[in-house]
């Protein structure tokens, strides 16, 4: 779908394979409605599934804009036909980018995102993470019916399962103690490869991120996992913005003249477990932390106190995270 300055469509919705000639194909529609004006391609905010186009596209010498999910549905509810289609949510997407109002929001795609080599092996431990939590339960389950107290206290070392299946060879040969067995060999390839994991994204860590990583409670997955997320920490325009994508913003509750907040389930779940997660090692072991809590827990309460420091280290993060840009994106973000 191609808009004009006003809104107005131009010419007819084209819908293309997403294969090589993808680029081409919508090169020449767009020339031959341009006029040889300059065109911004717009892109509704699913990454993982539209980032080789927009990459493409950048190659090709365009500029890209990310419009975010919410302005597109409100665009679609609020000012376009009604119903629900393909051609529909791009119609929205290119008014919700077109929308000077939407400015701030929109983020440019940059083919060098510091985040977009880390979110695949990022997203590929938490898989292998999730598997072996649900194969670990199982195998307890199986090990109480074959002897109980037979299950060890932990099975996520490389040398727990090794021991089990030593154990395991002194029974005697039935389909459940071959089922274990190959539970064992599984829990032991699957944790080989999460260390594997780990130690791959410490390095892109202590590469990418330093000045994040030196924040206390921040360790290399906590860093990685931020900055997978964020992608490119530039389209972040300030501490603010970036609160409010993690949902560690308060939310304002009120309508009389007593002013309440309430925590906002909302925004990126994994940003916000992150920073959970910092807060919860810094509420253990960081004082500056804990005097901010005790500062606050009489008032707010134990809750409302680690709501505090969560939106506290969301300042951090931002700022953190602008000190390991490098000087071009720097430039960029100022600008």
């Amino acid at each position: 779908m191609i808009i004009d300055d006003a809104g107005r469509r131009l010419g007819r919705a084209l819908t293309v394979a997403d294969d090589p000639s993808a680029v081409a194909k919508l090169l020449t529609w767009v020339g031959n409605h341009a006029s040889g004006r300059p065109v911004r391609w717009a892109i509704e905010d699913g990454r993982g599934l539209a980032r080789r186009l927009a990459t493409a596209l950048v190659v090709a010498g365009q500029s890209v804009a990310w419009v975010p999910v919410r302005l597109m549905v409100a665009e679609r509810h609020h000012t376009g036909p009604r119903g629900k289609s393909d051609p529909l949510d791009a119609l929205a997407t290119a008014k919700a980018a077109a929308n000077p109002d939407n400015a701030r929001y929109l983020a440019e795609h940059r083919i060098d995102e510091p985040g977009a080599d880390l979110a695949p092996l990022v997203d590929e431990r938490n898989d292998l993470l999730g598997e072996r939590t649900r194969l670990i339960g199982k195998m307890r389950w199986r090990l109480h019916e074959l002897a109980p107290g037979l299950e060890p206290k932990s099975l996520t070392t490389l040398k727990a399962p090794r021991e089990l299946a030593a154990r395991l060879a002194t029974f005697d040969d039935t389909p459940l103690r071959r089922v274990l067995l190959a539970n064992c060999a599984r829990l032991e390839s699957l944790t080989r490869s999460i260390n594997a994991l780990t130690r791959e994204l410490g390095e892109h860590a202590r590469r990418t991120c330093p000045a994040l990583l030196a924040v206390p409670g921040a360790g290399a997955i906590v860093a990685t996992t931020i900055l997978a997320e964020l992608g490119n920490p530039a389209r972040v325009r300030n501490a603010a913005a970036l609160a409010r994508m993690a949902g560690t913003a308060p939310i304002p509750v009120w309508s009389s003249d007593t002013k309440q907040h309430r925590l906002d389930r909302g925004g990126n779940r994994r940003l916000n477990k992150a920073i959970h997660t910092i807060a919860l090692t810094q509420a253990r072991t960081h004082p500056p932390a804990q005097a901010l809590i005790a500062k606050h827990q009489d008032k707010k309460g134990k809750r409302g106190a680690m709501r505090v420091l969560k939106r506290h280290l969301t300042n951090v993060i931002y700022r953190e995270l602008h000190h390991d840009l490098t000087p071009q994106t720097r430039h960029e973000l100022a600008t």
